[in-house]
């Protein structure tokens, strides 16, 4: 492609000779001659100058010098419009393979696409457009949206809902059994877990996530959420709308994250609290109350981040003198 063409595809402003021809994407570090250069931070710019790179993404103010480049204002954004064009395209199974298992009860759109040694339950519904891919499993009475993307050892129990869109990469498994029980002589006595999980659309939920039923009602994950690699979501919460909840996050029961709130690595939650819109859990807090909307916590417990970070100050302080 012509970086004119890449260009208008990201609404970008041409800096140099616009017919530059572009036959790929590369990191800095590895760039040759046809390749483009994201510069997502000014500090990179003098080395993606020098570089091999035919042409670079750069923000608006940049001083490419003589190297052809794309100005946006935004070059992250611009980089996933681009890397879109030059993605390879994956080959996925075509039709109902012939080793899947598909009951006559179930449900099949136009142009799904059902891979080997899949297992469908009685009664699901798969939209149009969806591809499924081998050694999938979907319970009795489940439901998917159109345009969905199953990957390969995804798990789906029984009587679970599935938005448009929604992206499930390996290793994920829907509506596995909340974690309920009452004692009893000193024995745990299972309390079953009778009620349903809801993934809105747009929604993608990356590699070994779980997300437990509701003991009654359902568990949501709100239309255009992310939930990064093991992560595990417990019975009856409901996150929000396009909320980002990044590795190793441990969510208990029956906490809601309100739209838009970002849950950084390795936060665990204790159960029944609440985060307000647009909230950021920093890495490693332990949510142990309710968090205000906007608010930015660190911590155990969690407080203001900036709080938290002189109260780590002055310790490292005090350690200091007492050496």
């Amino acid at each position: 492609m012509k970086t004119k063409e890449l260009a208008k595809l990201v609404s970008g402003k041409i800096s140099g000779n616009g017919n530059t021809d572009i036959k790929g994407v590369a990191p800095l570090d590895e760039a040759k001659n046809g390749d483009l250069v994201f510069v997502l931070d000014k500090k990179f710019l003098s080395s993606a100058r020098d570089s091999a790179a035919s042409a670079l993404v750069v923000a608006a103010g940049s001083d490419t010098k003589e190297k052809p480049a794309i100005i946006v204002d935004n070059p992250r954004k611009a980089m996933a419009k681009i890397l879109l064009a030059f993605a390879p395209k994956r080959s996925a199974p075509q039709g109902i393979h012939a080793t899947a298992v598909v009951p006559a009860s179930c449900k099949i759109g136009a142009n799904v696409s059902v891979g080997p040694f899949v297992a469908l339950g009685e009664n699901v519904s798969v939209g149009e457009g969806t591809v499924i891919y081998p050694h999938v499993f979907i319970g009795d009475n489940g439901r998917v949206g159109r345009g969905c993307v199953i990957h390969s050892n995804v798990s789906i129990y029984e009587r679970v809902t599935i938005g448009d869109r929604v992206i499930l990469h390996s290793g994920v498994r829907l509506g596995v059994d909340g974690y309920g029980y009452v004692q009893e002589a000193g024995r745990h006595i299972k309390i079953p877990q009778i009620g349903a999980v809801l993934i809105e659309d747009d929604v993608e939920i990356y590699s070994n996530v779980t997300v437990a039923r509701a003991t009654l009602g359902r568990t949501i994950i709100g239309a255009g959420t992310k939930i990064d690699c093991i992560s595990h979501i417990a019975h009856n919460c409901k996150i929000g709308k396009n909320c980002a909840i990044i590795t190793m996050a441990g969510i208990s029961g029956s906490v809601t994250l309100k739209d838009h709130v970002t849950v950084a690595g390795q936060v665990g939650f204790s159960g029944h609290n609440t985060v307000g819109e647009n909230a950021v859990i920093m890495a490693r807090t332990g949510v142990t109350k309710d968090i205000p909307a906007n608010a930015v916590v660190s911590g155990f417990p969690p407080q203001d981040h900036r709080k938290e970070m002189e109260f780590q100050a002055t310790l490292r302080r005090l350690a200091k003198k007492n050496r």
